[in-house]
């Protein structure tokens, strides 16, 4: 961050730098059109009967076994269809449900606009789909600038039913 010039009225408090400024502008342009785009989807499938809910990990696996551990693997996002804890604020296809969530979007937004690294996102596979065990917002962002797949940690589980 910049510092002002001594003397002035903000002396001694961090200034955001132009590019900083520009970057959030951005995020904050693509929350909007994400957050939108969402509400009008969630909309339209409560129109057609189709229902937008994220499905939570008990409901696709009541109880599991970890097969492996986890291995850095990249899958595409359609892939990930679940949530562990998180089913409450995203939709099946990751748009926010809900404006609490807009600073941390916004938060992930912006270090993916200035370059910064991010963790890695960790999904648990259970048979042929993806669920998020953390990296929901990431996952989001993800998915509102195009991106069709994400680097992420994967464990394998055995759904009891298996």
């Amino acid at each position: 961050m910049a510092y002002t010039r001594l003397g002035s009225p903000t002396w001694g408090r961090p200034q955001a730098t132009s590019a900083h400024n520009q970057a959030r502008q951005r995020a904050q342009r693509l929350y909007i059109a994400t957050y939108n785009r969402g509400w009008l989807r969630r909309f339209w499938r409560r129109v057609w009967g189709r229902s937008s809910r994220l499905p939570a990990l008990r409901e696709l696996a009541e109880t599991g076994t970890m097969l492996q551990n986890p291995t850095l693997q990249t899958i595409p996002l359609l892939k990930i269809q679940g949530s562990q804890g998180r089913s409450q604020d995203f939709d099946d296809a990751f748009y926010p449900l809900h404006d609490h969530n807009r600073e941390r979007w916004l938060r992930v937004a912006l270090a993916r606009e200035l370059g910064l690294a991010l963790p890695l996102v960790q999904l648990i596979r259970v048979g042929d789909i993806y669920i998020v065990a953390d990296g929901h917002h990431r996952l989001s962002v993800a998915r509102a600038v195009g991106q069709l797949e994400i680097e992420a940690e994967v464990t394998v589980w055995s759904a009891a039913h298996d």
